[in-house]
């Protein structure tokens, strides 16, 4: 429970970092005058020895972060700063999104029931589909019933030939 303590803390551990930093400056600028040096040579040359102080600063807190996770929340908080402010784009985005999961959803079921799940049949992969050839060319994957019958009664290599039913659209 620190760790999340710590999360939502860092604000105060930040600055008081940055007032350390500006301290030991601060210091180093003093002992520079003390040693004969005017106000500006003082500060610039302490600044030249002290380094870049805002690099030190984000490398001394990236000792704290947790990079992806502090980047994460700063990102969702923008985001809900901005779709609070624009409410119609909250509600077309939201649409959207609510649209493109539904039917995403639904693709799926139907790929998922009619392609990737196999046949309730035994053996599935035995089974044989009846062509039916036209003397004017082309075939179709339904055979008239009559022929079905026909070639169904001399196959001798298949084990068993259920007769297609016809539906009657009224």
């Amino acid at each position: 429970m620190r760790w999340f303590k710590q999360l939502f803390s860092r604000q105060t551990r930040y600055d008081e970092l940055s007032a350390s930093i500006r301290e030991h400056l601060a210091e180093k600028i003093d002992a520079l005058m003390e040693g004969g040096m005017s106000r500006g040579d003082a500060e610039s040359s302490a600044r030249r020895e002290f380094g870049n102080v805002t690099l030190i600063e984000e490398r001394s807190r990236e000792v704290w972060q947790w990079p992806k996770l502090e980047s994460f929340w700063a990102d969702l908080k923008v985001s809900i700063y901005q779709l609070r402010r624009a409410p119609a784009f909250t509600l077309t985005a939201l649409a959207a999104l609510a649209l493109g999961i539904g039917t995403t959803t639904a693709v799926f079921s139907v790929v998922n029931t009619v392609i990737l799940k196999p046949l309730t049949y035994p053996k599935p992969d035995r089974l044989v589909l009846f062509f039916e050839s036209s003397p004017r060319g082309g075939t179709f994957p339904v055979a008239s019933s009559q022929n079905f019958i026909f070639g169904s009664s001399r196959a001798t290599c298949f084990k068993m030939c259920p007769q297609p039913t016809r539906m009657r659209l009224e």
